[in-house]
């Protein structure tokens, strides 16, 4: 008889080291109950699915990581599109914005119905106050943002008599939610250059728990976020030549308008800016990158100082900083009631942790996973843009870090879920290139995207469920 021969190559060995950390991300999520809330907070949304329906999709799960079954899916699948044309050369616009319509039903039948989180009761009480003179409108913490859901308050209760901002809130999140399933298609064709990638990018970016942003929530990060990818996917046309510099640049002026945490991404600017400067020279590429920026921030300033709230507010009353004022974890004791742990402290670790789980269960690992490992060659283009994303993965991840989150990590999570988006983006993009064969690929997105769909179904029910403060 012929021994059984194993295939140990690159590939094939980190598609292995996939399948485990699925399994491993499994048993962590079933074991939730047994570490408790304060510990796992990250994990703690598959509580509340009943135990058969936990055990029966974690399963589920777990079986697409079955070489046999999988290639059981891949083969049926492929019967399926044998009568299929070739894959268009351009990205079937059309198709792609009936799926980010067909989202709409269902971010709005799932949306959140409380006000745990960040801001949300503030936000929800403040803007509608009855005293016109002291309504929340205008705010250095979320420029745009604050001001677009108060104006729409305003005119929802001119012709529906709204009570609070919740509506406000609601259907900006879920138009945003359409308009990210668009982007992220779009991203998805321009950095993929095969059906499996396209796979991993739009698989890996639309099961991230951080698409609980989209389901009704209250909070000042919907429109960030999809700002945030429309710069991301803007990065990847203008490496390729197909949208000037000063498109990219304004997008990231956009997200800096809405939300100023979004000022990270800035070094990665500077990637495109030095890449964009080797073509046409540092004159016209300083001037391409500036001057959006420029212009977007004088525009917020000017609308800002027109509501009487301008340039004096942000360095007092309105600093950043949030309850204190201070910006960064402290490295060494707190010292005030908004401080919750020290640089270096296991407390700041678990937050860290967790909020990882939470938003993006497995891009962390897959990054870690894919660096660990030769990568095949690549474009001149998609070489760029995984530095371009690196870079940005990198702000974001170190705000994080540093940033000290007022409420503690699991109520400040929306904050930081920010974070999530180019780290995943880099992780799609770095496993299409590690595995290099199509089947792979597609084995290995089956298997994350379960996972991650998983946690996040999860994650979604848990806000659909009623929560009362004091309780």
């Amino acid at each position: 008889m012929r021994p059984m021969l194993v295939d140990t190559s690159p590939s094939r060995r980190l598609l292995w080291s996939l399948r485990g950390l699925v399994l491993v991300l499994l048993i962590l999520h079933l074991a939730a109950p047994r570490f408790g809330e304060a510990a796992a907070w990250g994990l703690w949304p598959i509580t509340f699915f009943a135990p058969a329906v936990r055990w029966t999709l974690a399963l589920l799960v777990a079986a697409l990581c079955i070489p046999a079954l999988t290639d059981r899916l891949l083969k049926a699948a492929r019967s399926v599109a044998s009568t299929e044309t070739a894959p268009p050369s351009q990205p079937p616009m059309r198709w792609f914005a009936a799926l980010a319509l067909l989202s709409i039903p269902l971010f709005w039948a799932l949306r959140l119905v409380h006000t745990r989180w960040g801001d949300a009761y503030i936000l929800t009480n403040a803007i509608p106050y009855p005293d016109p003179a002291l309504r929340l409108v205008y705010t250095w913490q979320a420029p745009l943002t604050v001001l677009w859901h108060a104006k729409l308050w305003a005119l929802g209760q001119r012709l529906w008599q709204w009570l609070d901002a919740f509506p406000a809130y609601a259907i900006t999140s879920v138009a945003a939610g359409a308009v990210y399933v668009f982007v992220v298609l779009q991203l998805a064709w321009e950095a993929g250059r095969s059906r499996g990638q396209r796979l991993l990018v739009a698989g890996l970016l639309l099961s991230l728990g951080t698409m609980q942003l989209f389901f009704g929530y209250v909070e000042n990060y919907t429109l960030p976020a999809v700002a945030i990818m429309l710069y991301l996917w803007l990065a990847a046309r203008t490496l390729a030549n197909k949208t000037p510099l000063w498109v990219t640049a304004a997008a990231l002026g956009l997200a800096n308008a809405l939300h100023p945490s979004t000022l990270n991404l800035a070094p990665s600017l500077l990637v495109l800016a030095a890449i964009s400067a080797r073509r046409v020279g540092w004159p016209r590429t300083l001037l391409q990158t500036a001057a959006p920026l420029l212009l977007i921030g004088l525009g917020v300033i000017a609308i800002m100082q027109a509501g009487g709230h301008g340039l004096q507010a942000l360095l007092s009353s309105d600093r950043p900083g949030g309850g204190d004022g201070r910006w960064l974890v402290p490295l060494w004791t707190t010292a005030t009631r908004w401080e919750h742990y020290t640089m270096f402290s296991w407390e700041h670790l678990l937050d860290i942790v967790n909020q990882q789980l939470l938003s993006a269960p497995v891009s962390l690992a897959v990054v870690l996973l894919c660096l660990a490992r030769p990568l095949t060659a690549a474009a001149p283009s998609l070489s760029a843009y995984v530095r371009f994303l690196a870079v940005a993965a990198a702000g974001s991840l170190l705000f994080i870090l540093l940033w000290n989150p007022d409420y503690g990590g699991q109520r400040d999570w929306d904050l930081f879920s920010l974070s999530s988006l180019p780290l995943t983006t880099l992780a799609a993009v770095l496993l299409g290139r590690a595995l290099p064969e199509e089947r792979a690929r597609w084995e290995a997105g089956l298997a994350l995207v379960g996972l991650s769909a998983f946690h996040t179904a999860a994650w979604i029910f848990q806000n659909t469920r009623p929560w009362e403060w004091g309780k």
